[in-house]
């Protein structure tokens, strides 16, 4: 492990980090762990609480016991909007950056056979189809004048400090685009800002793309509608790529030689995951259920594709053109173990008026582990060990019924995956939602919306790196399910 990754490491551990492009470290077992199942309408509109619900092809991805309520065969679809805007503060100025995207938040078949039995097995229900469990877009836009530091001075400290293994992705490349040189005298590396006393601009771009799907197959059954079972085979699918642009300028021509640079970091990460998750849910009367369920952890075969470039611009003076500097595209097989989780539930049936229900989630985000071949990922799991911990999250959903319409609302918290965070800053996430549904015998259409708000700290680099940009992200969803009966 590299001193670049242990300062990085030492940064994130007592300050609230946004996670930013490395490959193959804590932040990817993060960032693939915190999972927000979307899936249908219903299941949105209600915060995600559906563990004790059932009747509702998301509870495949969290309680697959909620597919033994179902009567009869079902096809869902739900496509969806997502946007997001989030807001930063950095060296005293404000921007803000905003992303949509459409999405398909589930698409699922439920083929129900039911024995006409009226006590013991009652019914047998396969389902199978897709959730979307993760979304992963999201662009951040940070400016400023930095007067105490630069990006050059990162790539300083660690030339100077380990002059025979220059990273290859980083301050070698600043080597090669001549914004690093070396005195030959003081056999030293330095830069042309850090001499010239900053005040320099400097900005960031973090361009995300991507999300978590889970391709469901379930079995489960009713035994005398008091209990009902299930279990979900999940195979997750990532698709991931983000690109990080750092740039500092100086257009009010402070430094000599120095005119600006372009740093941006490129990854995409693809691969599968494979998950079991077991249910069960009682209700010993027509107005109270109990949910329970258990998820094994997921186990992630993930392959990275990235690629570092540099260029370098310099004063007209000079009579030099940019030069540019890429590491080519490297690509890296790794594997990556997620959490378990534990699931609790409680769903109150206020007799044909409608529901209230509740669910309790509980993961340790430090039972993530990374491997490789020929890699023991020691340094990044002892990591994992230090920086993270378990959380509990808490949803809440209602549900009320006027005939063949429907109201729904809810809230979830998820709670912080970090065992520090900076002072003032809520990093917890707060999920609002809400819709409308209307039912029929044989169809049934659902409309809802999803807002969710959290922030955090960004710390561009490490050392040098002293003030941090405060990040506000607002997302939404608004979903439309179309479901047919048969």
């Amino acid at each position: 492990m590299t001193m670049k990754q242990i300062s990085f490491i030492i940064s994130t551990f007592l300050l609230l980090v946004l996670p930013e492009l490395k490959a193959q470290n804590e932040i990817d077992a993060l960032r693939y762990s915190q999972l927000n199942p979307i899936g249908t309408t219903k299941s949105l509109s209600m915060a995600g609480a559906m563990g004790a619900v059932g009747g509702d092809f998301t509870s495949l991805s969290i309680n697959p016991a909620g597919i033994g309520f179902y009567r009869a065969s079902e096809f869902t679809i739900s496509p969806s909007l997502y946007w997001n805007k989030t807001s930063s503060v950095f060296l005293g100025e404000s921007y803000q950056d905003d992303t949509y995207k459409f999405n398909m938040g589930n698409l699922g078949f439920i083929l129900n056979k039911s024995t006409g039995n009226e006590s013991g097995w009652i019914s047998t229900s396969i389902g199978f189809g897709y959730n979307r469990i993760a979304n992963l877009n999201q662009d951040i836009f940070m400016r400023g004048t930095n007067t105490q530091n630069s990006y050059l001075d990162n790539f300083t400290w660690f030339a100077n400090n380990y002059p025979n293994n220059l990273d290859p992705f980083y301050e070698q490349l600043a080597v090669d685009v001549y914004l690093l040189p070396l005195d030959t005298t003081l056999n030293e590396y330095f830069n042309d800002i850090e001499n010239g006393g900053y005040g320099q601009i400097q900005q960031r771009l973090v361009s995300s793309r991507g999300n978590i799907g889970e391709y469901v197959f379930s079995i489960g059954g009713n035994y005398s509608n008091k209990l009902y079972m299930g279990a979900t085979l999940g195979i997750n699918r990532v698709n991931f790529e983000q690109t990080v642009t750092h740039s500092e300028y100086d257009p009010a021509d402070l430094f000599d030689f120095f005119e600006g640079f372009d740093f941006e970091e490129y990854l995409t990460t693809q691969g599968t995951g494979y998950s079991l998750k077991f249910g069960l849910i009682g209700r010993p009367s027509n107005f109270i259920r109990f949910g329970a369920a258990f998820h094994l952890p997921t186990f992630y075969y993930l392959t990275d594709f990235y690629e570092n470039s540099m260029t370098g611009y310099y004063d007209a003076e000079e009579n030099m053109q940019p030069e540019t500097a890429s590491t080519g595209l490297y690509e890296y097989r790794y594997r990556l173990r997620t959490p378990f989780k534990l699931i609790g539930s409680t769903a109150l049936t206020l007799g044909k008026m409608g529901m209230i229900s509740v669910d309790y989630e509980f993961l340790d985000y430090r039972n993530a582990n990374l491997e490789a071949s020929g890699e023991s990922f020691f340094e990044e799991n002892n990591t994992i060990d230090n920086l993270y911990r378990s959380v509990s999250n808490i949803k809440i959903g209602g549900e009320l019924k006027l005939g063949d319409f429907y109201l729904r609302g809810g809230y979830a918290f998820y709670q912080s995956p970090f065992a520090t965070g900076e002072p003032n800053v809520d990093s917890n996430r707060n999920v609002f939602s809400g819709g409308i549904g209307l039912k029929s015998k044989y169809f049934f259409i659902d409309a809802g919306y999803s807002y969710y708000t959290e922030e955090m700290s960004y710390y561009m680099y490490v050392p040098q790196m002293v003030d941090g940009s405060r990040n506000t992200s607002n997302g939404n969803t608004a979903q439309l399910t179309m479901g047919f009966r048969f």
